[in-house]
């Protein structure tokens, strides 16, 4: 593990009690300390580095972490975060990435310039640099950053970017598109479309603060946003999921309250079963 490695692992255990308890429980069992290597000579090439002896703890706290993060010796590490589980991570050039639930978010201790957003959501503050510009890797879309704040979402073939401050590229050297503060574009990577859109600035990562604003989405885009915040398992019958919908939603942080009133707000009927949720076209849900 290098010291970024080594600071971000330190910062994991500090995070929770929780986290340190873990970790004592596996150190104790196997019976292993973390120890320092031995120290070089200030005037050899190679810095010091820290290293955690015995794969049985290594193993043993990859598996305790999943949640957190996966990191590969190459210094690329994945943030995952479960429904309804939200994290902030700082970067140590300054940039902050807020972290929806329900998302992987794969980062590079080696150059903290780049990530890859494989699902979910996430709100960027980036530091910019015009020498080493942020850039985000989405599918087969790339972004790149010119001193921004700006929000992105994938689920499944669905690519959906938007900006608060600054500017960013999307697809950079390639048919490129600019985008400014109020500008969103939306990628359909299932039918190749490209939509570019105007929003009002305030309404970008809403989810940070469960606001919510949508303007002709489908409906699925909707469920996706419900099941990012809460854990549930929240399933739309019929031609529910492919509906136009416009407006506002607010999430309280009670999924018994919200999906109920969301259903109210496009016309449908709601059904529960345990942790699962149905909704259906008005008339349609089965008795």
């Amino acid at each position: 593990m290098d010291n970024a490695g080594w600071h971000e692992f330190i910062s994991w255990l500090e995070a929770s009690p929780l986290h340190a308890s873990a970790y004592d429980a596996i150190a104790l069992q196997d019976n292993i300390p973390v120890v320092a290597e031995r120290p070089v000579a200030a005037n050899d090439d190679a810095k010091p580095r820290w290293r955690m002896i015995g794969t049985g703890v290594a193993a043993a706290i990859a598996a305790t972490i999943i949640g957190f993060a996966v990191m590969p010796a190459d210094g690329r590490y994945t943030i995952v975060t479960q429904p309804g589980e939200q994290r902030d991570v700082a970067l140590s050039d300054g940039t902050r990435i807020e972290v929806n639930g329900a998302t992987r978010l794969t980062l590079d201790h080696h150059n903290l310039r780049v990530a890859t957003l494989e699902q979910g959501e996430a709100t960027f503050h980036v530091r910019h640099d015009a020498g080493e510009p942020f850039t985000l890797q989405s599918g087969e879309r790339t972004i790149e950053d010119a001193g921004t704040i700006f929000n992105v979402s994938r689920a499944g073939p669905r690519l959906d970017v938007q900006v608060a401050e600054g500017a960013v590229v999307f697809e950079p050297g390639k048919q490129s598109v600019r985008l400014t503060p109020g500008s969103a574009i939306t990628v359909a990577e299932d039918n190749m479309t490209v939509a570019v859109s105007q929003i009002a600035v305030e309404t970008v990562g809403g989810w940070r603060h469960g606001a919510l604003s949508y303007a002709n989405v489908p409906l699925s885009v909707v469920g996706d946003a419900v099941k990012r915040r809460y854990r549930v398992d929240l399933t739309l019958t019929g031609d529910l999921s492919g509906r136009s919908f416009t407006g506002m939603v607010r999430l309280t942080g009670d999924a018994a309250r919200d999906i109920p009133h969301i259903a109210g707000l496009i016309g449908a009927d709601w059904q529960k079963h345990g942790s699962r949720w149905i909704l259906s076209p008005k008339g349609t849900a089965a008795r």
